[in-house]
Formats: structure tokens, sequence, C-alpha cells
């Protein structure tokens, strides 16, 4: 009878404690992806929306979370973290993170793109200098209210750089990847969110954030997703 009791009292607080330990993982997780969001605008903004250099300046920012412990040469924790990730990607078939470039984007550079930055064969870019001047003066007469048709925007939108994260979380607790697995399938059609939910039962961590741009923001061949692989 004793052995009963104690099942009926412990179970529940058994359960209890994993779902305070798992919810910890996952809160820490969003501050430090949230922090390495933030390196990478701050990256992305000086070097005209680079997606190597936001890339590579998010990598760096994931360290407090992936890396192991104790002081490491900046040359030795890039390979550790490019390791992490790349074996990440082995294991579940699947990039670890994906951030999406949500401005400029190629109709900002429709609608903004300077003819002056651009020579012949070189990527289309948008003028970042003295915005305020030549929306009074160029896109104000240009477009009503200075709103390119095709973007909606303002040149100012258009030099202000929006990143969107999607980060792949993993839970450790026994049982929780399953029940992810069972939840029903999204129907917005991202293969990537699908994927990541169905068939990896990864818990799912939505960033974003918007910063001014520093630089000539430029067209990528890239295109405006990276996935961290």
């Amino acid at each position: 009878m004793a052995m009963v009791e104690f099942t009926i009292v412990a179970l529940p607080l058994m359960l209890a404690g994993f779902g305070v330990f798992e919810s910890s993982r996952w809160f820490l997780a969003r501050q430090a992806v949230g922090y390495a969001l933030y390196e990478a605008a701050r990256s992305g903004s000086v070097s005209g929306a680079d997606p190597q250099a936001i890339k590579i300046a998010f990598e760096r920012g994931l360290a407090p979370l992936l890396a192991p412990a104790g002081p490491v040469a900046l040359d030795q924790l890039d390979t550790r973290m490019r390791r992490y990730i790349s074996t990440w990607r082995l294991q579940h078939s699947l990039p670890i993170a994906r951030i999406e470039q949500i401005s400029p984007n190629p109709r900002s550079f429709d609608d903004f793109s300077d003819p002056a930055l651009n020579p012949p064969g070189a990527a289309r870019a948008i003028n970042n200098s003295y915005q305020l001047e030549r929306h009074l003066s160029v896109q104000s007469r240009r477009y009503p209210q200075g709103i390119g048709p095709r973007s909606g925007q303002t040149l100012f939108e258009a030099n202000t750089l929006v990143l969107r994260l999607t980060y792949l979380h993993r839970p450790l607790v026994p049982g929780i990847r399953t029940l992810i697995r069972s939840l029903p399938s999204p129907e917005n059609g991202d293969d990537y969110i699908r994927r990541a939910r169905i068939e990896g039962g990864m818990l799912l961590i939505r960033r974003e954030i918007s910063m001014p741009m520093q630089s000539h923001p430029r067209e990528y061949a890239s295109g405006n997703t990276t996935f961290m692989e």
C-alpha cells in the first residue's frame, strides 16, 4: 500500500520536474539564439547584408550555447562550431537553423536600387547615404509618398535589415519528441518546419530582428535564405 501511495505522489512530481527541466532548456536556448541573431544582424548591417557575414556571425554568437567550456582561440571556435553544426545536419538530416532576410528583398531592389552603385555586371544596391534628402528630393517625386509600388516600402524601410530566424531545439526528456511528431502537420507549406516537427520531433524557436543598415544593401545571387549547415 505504501508503494502505491508513493507512486501516486512521485509520478506527478517527476513529470513536473521533467517539464521544468525541459522548459528551462528551451528558455535558455531562446535567449542564446536571440543574442546570436543580434550579432548576425549587426554584422549584416555593416557588410551590405552579405549572407556569408550573417552566417559566420550567427555561428559565433551560438558559442555560449553550443561550444565546449574553457578558453579557445577564435579560429578554433569557428572550427568547433562548424563541426557541431555539420554533425547535427548528419544526425537529423536537417540544418539546425534557418535565417530568412525579409528586408531588403528583391522587390526592394526593384524600387530603390541606385544605378550609380550598379556598374555593369555588378549586383544591385540601394543607396544608404543621405536617406532623408533622397526620400524628399527623389523618391517622393518618383512614387506617391515615397512608397515603392512593388515592395510597398519607403527608402527607409528598404534600408532596414529584417531577419527571421527558425532554430531547431531538440528535447531531451523521453517522449516529448514522440508527442511533437503526433501533432497535426503545419498547413503553411513550409517544408523545413514540417520536417522539423513531423520527422524530427523538434521544438521551434522563432525570432525576428530589425536593424538599420550602416552600409549600402546589396542583392546576392545566393538569395534571401541562409541555412546553418
